[in-house]
């Protein structure tokens, strides 16, 4: 049985390779990959079974969780051609909760900040084991604090009589680790560990210097929304509600009444920066093609919907779901920047052109599309699942467990 911890090589170069899942809102996907040259991931086999999500906490077909999660690890296994042992499967936010402590411990004298200070100020604000129904699978600093006070993300080897900070602890519920976990076993996998794809997404689409000044991120799914703010390498909010491209979808259908594979066609061509009413004056050169139309392809037909009527349904749906964004604000119970820009990526939004530049006036806040930036996979509908992979390829499948990289993750910081 192939062991992530062995090397493999292929001609000279070294090779490891670990497997994720993440669990988006309508498909489950597993990936296969290792770290290429230049701090590139390299994808070995990659596995997708679409299945049909989940809402409030609840699965909607927990019947069928367990075949679609074993058909993503098979197709996975199959296009690698390795078996997998170990599995590293991303929570998604409406299955887990972040708690954010702000603490501070003396060092009794004035001296250097080791490792061991950390452990002890991380563990001081660890008040969440005890509940049977959330398991702790995530701790990372959002900011550490010296006798002046001035916020770091590295103090080990500085100089002081005080350690403090901010630190995010990140739970999974119970009972999702649980029927994962069965699922992933009958798929004949020997070991499971769970990390937050919140984080791991937040860790791996922004630099550090964009992390430390505060990063709101709204992933955007078929079904739902996984809204997260962070800061530093910690999580501070995180938050979902149930809108998703598919509203897009469904809308443009009962619009054009046509059907739903039809509406997804027609919403993958919308441009909103279109404006089919305008009348350029007769001498412009060169002339102006005006586009009022959309054209699809159904079964060797070309149909057309106008580009007026196209867009205003798209537009309609983007302010439902910038209503959402301003509610999770409205309601946040973190004092982050008011300048922060919103971040969007995933495939609900990232097949329509101008969707980031009309939210961003729905908001009236700067909002920008991000999305991996590895060749050949600049998907936005990727960026959990790269994510995912890319924080276990950081930390290492080898070493110990997530709970002890509160520093050595980021050391190069």
């Amino acid at each position: 049985m192939y062991n992530l911890c062995d090397s493999l090589y292929r001609g000279n170069v070294l090779k490891q390779s670990v497997a994720i899942l993440d669990f988006g809102t309508s498909k489950i996907t597993v990936l296969i990959g290792s770290r290429g040259i230049n701090d590139s991931i390299c994808i070995d086999g990659i596995g997708v079974c679409e299945y049909a999500g989940f809402s409030r906490g609840m699965w909607l077909d927990e019947e069928r969780l367990s075949s679609c999660i074993g058909q993503a690890i098979s197709a996975a296994e199959d296009r690698a051609r390795q078996k997998i042992d170990k599995l590293y499967v991303g929570v998604p936010n409406e299955f887990s909760k972040c708690n954010v402590n702000d603490l501070c411990i003396s060092l009794s004298k004035k001296r250097k900040v080791n490792e061991q200070d950390i452990l002890t100020l991380r563990d001081v604000g660890n008040k969440f084991d005890d509940d049977p129904n959330w398991t702790l699978i995530n701790i990372q600093p959002v900011y550490y604090t010296l006798d002046n006070e001035r916020k770091l993300i590295e103090p080990v080897g500085m100089t002081s009589t005080k350690l403090g900070g901010s630190i995010s602890y990140i739970s999974v519920r119970n009972d999702f680790a649980e029927t994962v976990r069965a699922a992933v076993v009958a798929a004949d996998v020997d070991e499971i560990e769970y990390v937050s794809t919140s984080l791991a997404e937040m860790l791996y689409l922004f630099d550090d210097h964009k992390r430390d000044r505060c990063v709101m991120l709204a992933d955007v799914g078929a079904l739902g929304t996984a809204f997260t703010i962070g800061r530093g390498d910690g999580v501070c909010v995180q938050n979902y509600f149930a809108w998703g491209g598919a509203r897009i979808t469904a809308a443009l259908a009962d619009k054009f009444s046509v059907p739903l594979s039809q509406a997804e066609k027609l919403k993958r061509k919308v441009i909103l920066s279109l404006e089919p009413d305008y009348v350029p004056p007769a001498d412009e050169v060169p002339p102006v093609i005006i586009q009022t139309e959309y054209e699809i392809e159904v079964n060797n037909e070309i149909k057309r919907f106008g580009v007026t009527e196209t867009n205003t349904v798209v537009r309609l749906e983007i302010e439902r779901f910038a209503r959402y964004i301003e509610k999770a604000l409205k309601y946040c119970d973190y004092d982050y920047p008011e300048y922060t820009p919103l971040s969007i990526t995933g495939g609900g939004l990232g097949t329509i052109r101008g969707a980031a530049e009309y939210l961003a006036e729905c908001l009236n806040r700067e909002t920008e599309s991000v999305k991996p930036l590895q060749p050949m996979l600049e998907r936005p509908q990727l960026s959990a699942a790269l994510g995912v992979l890319n924080m276990v390829l950081l930390s290492g499948p080898c070493g110990p467990g997530f709970f002890g990289r509160v520093k050595r993750m980021f050391s190069k910081r």
